[in-house]
Parts: structure tokens; sequence; C-alpha cells
């Protein structure tokens, strides 16, 4: 049950920030249990570069394939 409140939380933090960018991976491929509410993650949606990475590989971490 954790684990699950853990991902709706972190994928509506991510899906918070989903607009127009410049750099866009497309994260696909994803577990059943995982739904990404925008499987588009955009560099300029975030504050840093850092910040960007690390929402990638939170993807990446549920099981998705992010390119």
């Amino acid at each position: 049950m954790k684990k699950e409140l853990l991902q709706i939380f972190t994928i509506a933090l991510i899906s918070v920030f989903f607009t127009s960018c410049s750099k866009c991976v497309d994260c696909t491929d994803c577990p059943d249990d995982v739904t990404l509410e925008q499987a588009e993650i955009c560099q300029d949606d975030f504050d840093s570069k850092e910040d960007y990475n690390k929402a990638v590989a939170l993807a990446e971490a549920f099981g998705c394939e992010c390119l």
C-alpha cells in the first residue's frame, strides 16, 4: 500500500511539470501497475538539469523505458 501511494504521489508530482519543451524523452513500456499521466518528460519543465535527470531516473526506477 505504501509503495503504491508513493508511486501515485510521484507520478502526480512529475505530471505537474509537463508542458512544452525543447529536450524531451518519452517514457513508455511501463509495467502494468505503473501509469504515467503523460509519457513525455521535458527539461524545460524543471528548474535545473539535475531535477530533470532525477525525474527521468525516477520513471526508469518504476520500470519505464525513457528514450
